[in-house]
């Protein structure tokens, strides 16, 4: 068994059993591993301790019974484990900012710290070959913009450091607001950075057609690697698969393949809130000063 499948189990039982309590020593039995190795592991792969881990697993759980029950928020907070209601929502509050009483009665949209799929740091897939991962299915072709598509919507600016972290989503809302006013079948996303390198552009829109108004953004012309991913479900398509999908893409398969790209991410999104819907990240292929690619 390779280590990451060894930390992987234990990730898999940590998400079937919280509500009881689970210590280190336990969890390293279950990886068949020493605790210490266990702890370092983890940290390594995860990049959270597994004490972290737990709790932000929790309160992503919680969370989504609190808006899909009426179950108290002693129960909620039993149900995954914290010992009482004041636990529960101090630790609610630290990470999310607002308690689990005001997210409930709000229309908030939260980020969570996502259970990893660890196997997807160790497989390459080829292209057009696609790859099942739980319910997703990810395929990763070339393709090629051959005009720059000029695109209408709304930008805000976001905190770098907060991708992947557990927040209240605020672009979350600028993308839900600008698809209800324009129901089309395709919304596009474009992530650029800034200035500040601490910050990004975040910006959602449309293809122009001659009838929207608002900003506009340009996808440059050129090549690009295209990761397709699929699923039945838009919420998780976009709460949980959307980050998992880009950070394989990134982290894994244009690293292993000596791929560089400019600072530009495109996000597709087809027919949204239906059971054909998919989405596309685009990452341009970096030219060389010969206008060759690199």
């Amino acid at each position: 068994m390779y280590a990451w499948e060894a930390i992987q189990k234990s990730i898999e039982y940590i998400e079937d059993h919280d509500d009881q309590v689970l210590s280190v020593e336990d969890l390293a039995k279950i990886a068949h591993l020493s605790p210490y190795y266990y702890q370092r592991l983890f940290y390594r792969l995860v990049h959270k301790r597994v004490g972290e881990y737990l709790k932000l697993r929790r309160l992503a759980k919680a969370a989504d019974q609190l808006k899909k029950s009426q179950d108290t928020i002693l129960k909620v907070a039993l149900d995954h484990g914290f010992l009482d209601h004041g636990h529960f929502t101090k630790a609610f509050k630290a990470v999310y900012k607002v308690t689990p009483n005001e997210y409930r009665k709000s229309n908030l949209h939260l980020d969570h710290f996502l259970k990893p799929d660890l196997f997807l740091n160790y497989t390459m897939i080829e292209e057009n070959v696609p790859l099942i991962v739980e319910d997703m299915v990810l395929t990763i072709r070339k393709d090629r913009v051959e005009q720059e598509i000029k695109l209408i919507g709304k930008r805000k600016k976001a905190s770098i450091q907060e991708l992947g972290e557990p927040k209240i989503n605020t672009l979350f809302e600028l993308w839900e607001t600008d698809q209800q006013n324009n129901p089309q079948s395709v919304g596009i996303d474009v992530l650029t950075l800034t200035s500040d390198p601490a910050y990004f552009d975040y910006f959602v829109g449309f293809e122009a057609d001659g009838q929207l108004t608002g900003e506009e953004q340009r996808i440059p012309k050129g090549e690009y690697i295209v990761c397709s991913y699929e699923a039945e479900d838009f919420e998780q398509l976009v709460n949980v698969y959307l980050y998992k999908a880009s950070q394989y893409l990134y982290d894994t398969w244009l690293k292993e393949k000596g791929i560089e790209t400019d600072p530009i991410l495109i996000q597709k999104y087809f027919n949204p809130y239906t059971t054909n819907c998919f989405i596309e990240l685009w990452a341009k292929i970096k030219e060389d000063a010969n206008g060759s690619l690199g």
